[in-house]
């Protein structure tokens, strides 16, 4: 049996053809370029920068209350676990700074550079205690170790005014 073109009627071609060209626009429709609003979500490996910040204020802030609540030697061994903790939390920020992008480290940057001379002078106020400056001292010099960290993976430097 031999089958002659000719005797194929031409409709049978523009079937096949318009059934390829539907098939690749479903697929297109499934596999195409990505969609706008899936473009902007984030990545596993990127960070808010109002989460960095979040965090950072809420270490902060969790750090003075802690260093606050210090008036003698058992406060100081009360407050101790949450000072290592702390240093824990600063650890973790400072990894968190570095996946983010360099212009949007300036607002953490300014935020650390502005509560560290408070931080610094609780610090010095609690070492000053008698009896707490041999418990508190490891945990007060390894959290000053990871602010220094912090400060030097957000590296912005606050201007000084000159008169």
């Amino acid at each position: 049996m031999n089958v002659n073109l000719k005797d194929t009627p031409p409709s049978w071609s523009w079937r096949w053809v318009l059934g390829v060209v539907a098939a690749a626009a479903v697929a297109w429709l499934f596999f195409g370029p990505p969609r706008v609003a899936e473009q902007t979500k984030t990545s596993p490996g990127q960070v808010s920068v109002d989460a960095v910040k979040s965090s950072l204020e809420s270490a902060l802030a969790g750090l003075k209350a802690n260093l606050q609540g210090v008036s003698d030697a058992a406060s100081a061994k009360a407050a101790l676990p949450q000072l290592e903790k702390g240093t824990a939390e600063f650890d973790k920020l400072r990894d968190l700074s570095e996946k983010l992008p360099a212009d949007s480290k300036g607002t953490l940057a300014a935020l650390l550079a502005s509560a560290r001379p408070a931080l610094d002078g609780l610090f010095d106020k609690v070492l000053a205690i008698p009896g707490v400056d041999s418990i508190a001292k490891p945990a007060i010099d390894a959290l000053r170790a990871k602010l220094d960290a912090l400060s030097k993976a957000l590296p912005f430097r606050v201007r000084q005014e000159t008169r």
